[in-house]
Formats: C-alpha cells, structure tokens, sequence
C-alpha cells in the first residue's frame, strides 16, 4: 500500500502533471500534500487522482481561504502542523519549519513516520522509531544554504514495508 508525499509545488504546472501522472503509475492509495501550494489554480490538476488528499499549509500559502474554496471534492486541509492514523502507523505531517521543531519531533520517537517539506532537500531519515520523509520541491534551483543543486521531486512510501523512495520528477 503506497503513500503519495508532495511539497513545495511553488505554481510549477509542468512538474505537478508530472507529479500526479507518476501518484496515478504508482497507485497511491492517499497523498500527503506539505504545503507551499502557492496559487489556488494548482489544485485542480490534483483533481484526477481517485485517492484521498491531506494538505498541511506552508509558509508560502498566503491566501487560505482562496485555497480552501477552490480544493476537489477529495482533498482536506488542515494547519501546518497534523497528526493522522493510517493502517496502524502513527503519521505526522507538517510544512517543516521550524527546522528546529522538526529535529525535536523526529528525536521525540512519538511517531512512526513524519512527513515534512519546506527545505526544499529530498531526504530520507530514519532512527529505531521514526522514519523521516522529506520530498523536496518541485522547483529546480541551486541552494547556497545546502551547497547542492535541488532536482524537482516527490516521494514513495510504501506503509506495508515501512519503506520510502524519493522520485525525480
């Protein structure tokens, strides 16, 4: 049973297409949306996924209630910070900042999984409790904070094996 993982989509139409068509390959059986949707147009290029959407706000989603009128029938918001129960495992989902809060979670050991995204760098972690799922982004940019290039991506996880992938888009 996959899991979808999205973030940081910053308006990038092209990449989201990309995104959505590589859920529907991977027959996701919910999608976890961490923020920084942008403009609410977007939205609608999630609408032909037949699967459940949970979205946490990020710093970038200034006009809530624009994207909040403007989501499919499937998708359901919350703060940017949310705390869920799928097929046993404890998830926990945010935007990602601060990065602080984020470090102090993953070393609390409350939670199975922790879903987050806001840093733009793809990255899995994992200690004996938790397994941390970072996306990336959909934007494609050189970080002087984290010396490297960022290539667009979204994430995997497979809930049954307790396994999760990154995936260029």
């Amino acid at each position: 049973m996959r899991i979808g993982i999205i973030s940081d989509t910053h308006d990038q139409v092209d990449k989201i297409k990309k995104a959505v068509k590589r859920f529907k390959k991977e027959k996701i059986v919910l999608l976890y949306y961490l923020g920084d949707i942008c403009s609410p147009f977007v939205l609608d290029l999630f609408g032909e996924l037949q699967c459940s959407i949970k979205v946490v706000f990020g710093n970038n989603d200034g006009d809530r209630y624009k994207l909040l009128g403007h989501r499919p029938g499937n998708m359901e918001f919350f703060d940017n910070f949310y705390v869920d129960e799928f097929n046993g495992k404890k998830i926990c989902i945010t935007h990602g900042d601060p990065e602080k809060m984020v470090q102090a979670l993953f070393e609390s050991r409350n939670y199975d999984v922790i879903l987050r995204g806001h840093s733009h760098v793809a990255k899995i972690s994992k200690n004996e409790k938790t397994i941390m799922i970072n996306p990336g982004c959909l934007v494609e940019s050189f970080s002087d904070k984290n010396k490297h290039w960022t290539k667009p991506s979204i994430a995997i996880y497979d809930i049954e094996k307790d396994k999760a992938k990154i995936i260029k888009v």
